[in-house]
């Protein structure tokens, strides 16, 4: 039997010292931070590194997406051009697989041809997905690039002024013969560019003056002291502005048409009439017809001075769209197609391209008027002038004698009479019928008197002759020699001359000619403009003029580098005038 002796034990109080100690120790822990910074860095250096993951993915995405973005622009732009002849769809992948990218399906990529290869529009859509890696951790696996372009390339409307100098010196060292097929060139490439009834072309050729059709002046409230030929005057405030009036009514601008004479040679008839009549010199406008062009160059000739201010300022009108009625004019007399209706295009059109090439083998010389026929001035060729002919001579049948001097006599209104061609000497009478005039004496030896008497056989008295037949039918420097010398002397003879600075019937102009082709230049390039100048082997002074009026091309050649020239112009245009 087992015996159990429960035994007391003493009672143990409380150690006050082991009781602080341990409350001490937890206060010490709970205020203790050690562990806490090493475990939020651990956090935030796992979070830094996610972030810079994440922005690395979103870098890697971005720049993912400009190479596609580029090269899907780069290959639209490529295969809508016109002037590639390889399958549109083809281009588009080659560029995407030279640039290391997925191409897109055939199917993504749309094609729409003009009617007549007039334009092409091509309009691409594509995705590629990029894997992440970093994002994939928040359960981000892939982010998608998709891209889409699209790209139009047609032909827009164009208007040109081809403003050609055909001033004698034209006519020296083959220049004409070089123009001729460098312009017609031209002219082909522009048309080959595209469709017809988009391109108009306007040829200015220029020399002394610029020659229009009646049919041209017809639009204009032009006088009309002859209609010989139509070359207009020109006022300095003319060429600050593109636009000309066609307003015929009261309130119009009335422009004062040039003189039909001859300032250049000593002849009778004239040789070189200062505005020129020949109908292969005058201003062919708004032609959408690229044969008829080419044979109007083909017949161009070279003569006169040079005068690029008013060379510059048809070329601007005729861009102009204050030329509209003279346009719908023209197409009204089926002399235009009606798909010309809106040109001269406004300026803000966005649709139009206009241009201006002008050529010049010299530089600004001389241009020459008739003075106003006033009562200080009276040898404007509208007046009656102070020469009068006998008919009958004139018609007697003989081509050798109308132009002879005889059949001539010049009133003197001082001394009140006729000098006499015929006899050489001052006469109360003109001379009646040329020939048939004879001398009647009567007495003898000292006592001899004669005088002359017309017998007037054809029944014809003389006929004063206006100023304009006068300059049509001598030239200013025969009339000067032959007609006031003989009476005069050679003093008076030389105030005839056109080439005097105050010759009696004529002007001319010539140091402001460089200043009112640069106003030109500056006017027409401040609505939009784009002008080209060809320097044709010319002279300094003629390359700073043309370089200063350009900005679009400035090009200073010789010989059979003006095609080159021309070419150069040609596709320069061909590229501005795409629509992208």
């Amino acid at each position: 039997m087992s015996v159990f002796k429960v035994v007391k034990l003493p009672h143990r109080k409380a150690n006050p010292a082991s009781a602080g100690s341990l409350a001490t120790r937890l206060a010490r822990f709970r205020r203790d931070e050690e562990g806490s910074l090493i475990i939020f860095g651990l956090f935030a250096f796992v979070m830094m590194l996610l972030l810079s993951g994440i922005a690395l993915d979103l870098m890697r995405f971005e720049e993912r997406r400009t190479t596609l973005q580029n090269t899907i622009d780069r290959a639209a732009l490529a295969a809508a051009d016109l002037n590639q002849t390889l399958d549109p769809k083809d281009v588009v992948i080659d560029y995407f697989t030279k640039a290391g990218l997925v191409p897109p399906k055939r199917e993504d990529i749309k094609v729409t041809e003009g009617a007549i290869g007039d334009s092409r529009t091509v309009e691409i859509n594509v995705a590629e997905s990029m894997d992440t890696w970093f994002m994939s951790l928040v359960g981000v696996k892939s982010l998608s690039t998709p891209a889409a372009s699209a790209a139009t390339e047609s032909v827009g409307q164009i208007e040109i002024s081809l403003v050609l100098d055909v001033s004698g010196s034209m006519g020296s060292n083959n220049r004409l013969v070089n123009l001729k097929p460098a312009a017609k060139a031209f002219v082909d490439q522009i048309f080959d560019a595209g469709e017809t009834d988009k391109v108009s072309i306007s040829i200015i050729p220029y020399a002394t003056q610029v020659a229009v059709s009646e049919n041209l002046a017809s639009y204009f409230k032009l006088t009309n002291e002859q209609t010989d030929s139509a070359c207009f005057e020109f006022t300095s405030a003319d060429y600050n502005t593109t636009a000309m009036s066609v307003d015929k009514s009261a309130a119009g601008r009335t422009y004062q048409r040039n003189g039909h004479f001859d300032p250049f040679y000593r002849s009778s008839p004239p040789t070189l009439f200062n505005c020129v009549p020949e109908a292969q010199r005058r201003v062919m406008p708004f032609s959408g017809d690229r044969s008829a062009l080419k044979n109007y160059i083909d017949g161009l000739f070279a003569a006169g001075n040079t005068s690029i201010d008013v060379g510059m300022k048809w070329g601007a009108a005729l861009l102009d769209p204050s030329l509209q009625p003279v346009v719908d004019g023209m197409i009204a007399a089926n002399k235009l197609p009606a798909a010309f209706s809106e040109r001269p295009y406004a300026y803000d059109n966005t649709e139009s391209l206009k241009i201006i090439v002008v050529m010049t083998d010299g530089a600004n010389t001389t241009e020459y008027r008739l003075k106003n026929n006033t009562t200080s001035n009276p040898y404007y060729d509208e007046g009656v002038s102070l020469l009068v002919r006998n008919p009958a001579y004139r018609t007697n049948g003989s081509n050798n004698d109308d132009y002879d001097i005889a059949q001539y006599s010049l009133y003197d209104a001082t001394k009140k009479q006729y000098w006499v061609y015929a006899l050489g000497k001052w006469r109360d009478k003109a001379w009646g019928d040329g020939q048939y005039d004879k001398q009647v004496c009567s007495g003898s030896g000292k006592w001899k008197t004669c005088w002359y008497e017309t017998t007037d056989d054809y029944g014809d008295e003389p006929v004063p002759m206006t100023w304009q037949e006068v300059w049509k039918t001598m030239s200013m420097y025969w009339f000067s020699d032959n007609i006031i010398a003989p009476a005069y002397g050679s003093s008076t003879r030389d105030q005839w001359r056109p080439s005097n600075s105050n010759a009696k019937a004529s002007s001319y102009i010539y140091s402001t000619k460089d200043a009112m082709t640069l106003n030109m230049c500056n006017a027409v390039k401040a609505q939009g403009v784009r002008v080209y100048t060809i320097a044709f082997e010319a002279p300094s002074e003629g390359q700073s003029l043309l370089e200063a009026c350009q900005n679009s091309g400035y090009y200073a050649v010789e010989g059979l580098d003006i095609q080159e020239a021309f070419a150069g112009i040609a596709n320069s245009i061909n590229k501005l005038r795409l629509t992208h």
